[in-house]
């Protein structure tokens, strides 16, 4: 009885050791990055090794420029603004590390994992086994380092405020719009009759409108793609299948489709107001055409996007 006392305090002391020594060098190695890079030897022994005190948030990627992966490049650069905000605030601690596997260094981790496609966040707990909610939902969520943030806090209590480099890109807009405003006042100072015509005011209003409506907003929230390239076939979608999500070039399709749609509709409203104009009829016509034919074109993209929608008009 007394020789088996000494074995369990023997291995739990050889356990409490490999744990602190696991921690000390995870620590060390965040210091040197914030972004630790695992391979198989390592993911077996800060991650598989058990036990653990620690959380691992680790980024499953392709960033190799014949993996044609953009959003793995975006995603990467997100997670290493995340892993920076929290390595460098005051409030680090050990509780928790970001790590990185890329695939060419870690193919048979993807394949133990058994992931098919990339990028993939997964939190790996300090005890217990991974849930369902362990892996970050990138299509609901998006992927920019606050929404992480916010999944690492629900999953390990960890706040991490995100600090991002100084953008200097709005304040540069901003003085050139200025330094356009004060050329023209200046140009024009004496007539300022521009300033009064509606059109110019409803132009404006209209290309902001569809700015807004096609989910531009969305998407500068979100961080989404310009586009996906199937690794597989090669082919390219410009239009997302889920309704939780959406491409740059989608909201594209959206305002342009949005913008031919509203000019038919202003040629069908301005042929009646000169009936001896000879184009009238040609311009109702016309902007008829525009609307049934463009907005076939949206109940179809939103086909798209909801599989079970039952109404088309033209295709």
């Amino acid at each position: 009885m007394l020789g088996f006392l000494v074995l369990v305090i023997c291995l739990t002391a050889v356990s409490s050791n490999s744990l602190e020594a696991r921690v000390e060098q995870l620590t060390e190695l965040s210091y040197r990055s914030p972004v630790i890079k695992l391979d198989e030897d390592k993911y077996r022994s800060f991650i598989r090794t058990m036990p653990r005190n620690y959380s691992m948030v680790v980024m499953f990627t392709a960033l190799a420029p014949n993996r044609q992966c953009k959003i793995c490049k975006e995603a990467h650069s997100e997670f290493i603004t995340l892993a920076k905000s929290h390595r460098y605030s005051r409030s680090f601690d050990n509780r928790v590390f970001f790590s990185v596997v890329d695939y060419d260094g870690g193919a048979s981790i993807f394949q133990r994992l058994k992931l098919t496609s990339a990028p993939v966040v997964l939190h790996f707990p300090a005890s217990g086994k991974r849930k369902a909610e362990d892996k970050f939902d990138i299509e609901r969520r998006g992927i920019s380092a606050e929404a992480v943030a916010k999944w690492v806090k629900e999953r390990s209590e960890v706040v991490i405020e995100v600090i991002r480099p100084p953008n200097y890109t709005n304040a540069i807009l901003l003085g050139v719009f200025l330094f356009a405003v004060s050329g023209t006042l200046l140009i024009k100072g004496n007539s300022l009759d521009f300033l009064y015509k509606w059109k110019y005011w409803a132009i404006t209003a209209m290309f902001i409108m569809f700015a807004m409506t096609s989910g531009q907003m969305w998407l500068h929230i979100r961080g989404a793609p310009f586009a996906h390239v199937d690794r597989a076939s090669g082919r390219t979608s410009f239009i997302h299948g889920s309704s939780n999500m959406m491409f740059v070039a989608e909201s594209y399709i959206v305002a342009v489709v949005n913008g031919a749609i509203a000019f038919g509709f202003i040629l069908m409203a301005d042929a009646p107001k000169d009936p001896n104009n000879p184009n009238s009829k040609y311009m109702a016509y016309g902007g008829l055409a525009l609307v049934v034919f463009f907005f076939s074109v949206l109940l179809a993209v939103f086909r798209l996007k909801h599989r079970s929608y039952p109404y088309s008009l033209l295709f």
